[in-house]
């Protein structure tokens, strides 16, 4: 199911539908909960509802464990709500983009 929800995101992306888009994160954080009771914990869920009653349409964790981030989507005029309501709550905001050209890695040598 996640990979479907995940060709279904880019999709949604693609086709600047971008309310479909947050609705799908929030279906994809649904159905990655069920995998393991380990994957929340309190706090996490006391900010993903904070995050929906300030306006988020949808959220999802990101990461594989250790760390991580979660990804909401709101539209831009709530942006500055949702972001005041999970810093008042203990969260750490941090922007993002999404990049035209994909990802690059470097090494050094």
């Amino acid at each position: 199911m996640q990979k479907t929800l995940a060709v279904e995101m880019k999709n949604a992306l693609l086709r600047a539908q971008l309310d479909r888009f947050g609705e799908l994160l929030g279906q994809a954080w649904t159905y990655k909960k069920k995998m393991s009771p380990l994957i929340t914990n309190p706090f996490i869920e006391e900010l993903y509802e904070g995050a929906l009653a300030a306006g988020a349409i949808g959220g999802k964790v990101t990461g594989a464990g250790g760390g991580g981030y979660i990804l909401f989507y709101c539209e831009f005029r709530k942006r500055h709500i949702v972001a005041e309501r999970l810093t008042k709550m203990g969260g750490l905001v941090t922007d993002f983009a999404f990049e035209p050209s994909g990802v690059s890695t470097w090494s050094l040598r």
